[in-house]
């Protein structure tokens, strides 16, 4: 399904399903340590229900279900810890906390993954996609070692029902 709005790329259309199986061989990339912050935390888990925003096509979920938590998932992206006022109405903050993570990847996982982008795997042709690939991985090839580590940002907050 194309998708065009104006706001996004000045309009130019793009296709999430021409590049899905790429988004999810490359996208899932958070480390274990992420994961087990989350659970050693008390959060995530069996009688509990979470609300993940910005979801996306639910890395959480997928990989912390086994726990036993209910989820609920927004698109919407969040950049940021800050927990609207309109929350504070009906939740109070048990415990927020920000911090970076070192995600690995290779070379060719790096390509794969901004391949997986809406601008070049959801938005070009065939063969603009073969080009940006060869060109992107010579330029990973001068510019990058093997292997690297890329940081990456991340937030949690849990919050109560309050009663």
């Amino acid at each position: 399904m194309i998708i065009k709005d104006k706001k996004i790329d000045d309009g130019k259309g793009f296709d999430w399903g021409r590049v899905s199986s790429d988004y999810a061989k490359y996208r899932d990339i958070y480390p274990s340590e992420f994961y087990q912050k989350i659970l050693d935390l008390g959060l995530c888990q069996k009688g509990q229900k979470v609300l993940d925003l910005g979801t996306g096509t639910g890395v959480l979920p997928r990989n912390l279900f086994q726990y036993g938590a209910k989820w609920v998932g927004a698109g919407e992206k969040v950049h940021s810890i800050e927990i609207p006022e309109c929350y504070k109405l009906k939740f109070n903050i048990i415990h927020k906390e920000e911090f970076l993570l070192n995600v690995h990847f290779s070379r060719n996982s790096w390509n794969g993954r901004m391949k997986a982008c809406r601008g070049i795997g959801a938005s070009l042709s065939k063969e603009e996609i073969k080009n940006w690939e060869a060109e992107h991985l010579k330029m990973l090839s001068e510019i990058a070692p093997e292997e690297f580590d890329i940081k990456h940002y991340a937030a949690l907050a849990e919050l109560q029902v309050k009663k």
